[in-house]
Order: structure tokens, then sequence, then C-alpha cells
């Protein structure tokens, strides 16, 4: 039995019947998840303590978002310094639609990052 299973791994490619040839997964077009339409995105309120404490910054937080384009999951990985802008943030932007990722025109899950800048006007 050990003889026949390593024969049929040292069969050679060109025997195997496939219909398209294979292409490894780095190599196929690859479009990354990213924002669709900011418009349909609500904006984050801007947390009334830290207006009134003069607060601003920017958060960096990273989403994964579905086949749909609906956020599956979201983390700060870079805190503004301020806890409130950055849960504000991340609630927030949570509710966004996003254009997915693909990978052969097939919608896939990613992970993306965003930055948001909350500033004083």
């Amino acid at each position: 039995m050990r003889r026949l299973l390593i024969s049929l791994l040292l069969v050679p490619p060109a025997f195997a019947a496939a219909e398209e040839p294979y292409i490894p997964k780095f190599a196929r077009p690859h479009t990354p998840a990213e924002v669709l339409d900011l418009s349909t995105c609500p904006k984050p309120d801007y947390p009334k303590a830290s207006i009134r404490n003069e607060e601003t910054g920017a958060v960096t937080l990273r989403f994964i978002i579905a086949p749909t384009g609906r956020v599956v999951d979201a983390k700060v990985v870079q805190s503004s310094g301020f806890r409130n802008l950055d849960r504000a943030a991340l609630n927030g932007m949570s509710r966004c639609l996003f254009r997915p990722a693909s990978i052969d025109n097939k919608p896939v899950q990613e992970s993306a990052p965003l930055q948001y800048v909350w500033t004083l006007e």
C-alpha cells in the first residue's frame, strides 16, 4: 500500500485532468475592501464631553468586511488618546457599508483599515 501511495504522489501534473490551469492565490486579480460611499455612512457624533474638553485626534480602526459589504467585526488599532473619541468612531463607522474585497471578481471577506480624524472647527 505504501508503494502505491508514493507512486500516485509522483504522477506528473500533465496527467491531471483540469478544465482551467491553476493560478496561485497571490497571482489572482485581487481588489481590496474599501469604503463605497461615505454619503451612505452617517458621520459619527462628536462626544459632548470631548467637545467640552477640546479633545481632538486620529483613531485607526480595523474592520472585517463580509462579502455583502457589511462590517462583521471592528476594533481600535491605534487610539486617538481619548476613549470617548475612539468609541464614537468605532460605533459610527461600524454602520458604514463597504465595497467588499474580491478575488477573481467574486466578493470575499477581508479586513480593511480606516483612520478617522476628529477636529474641532
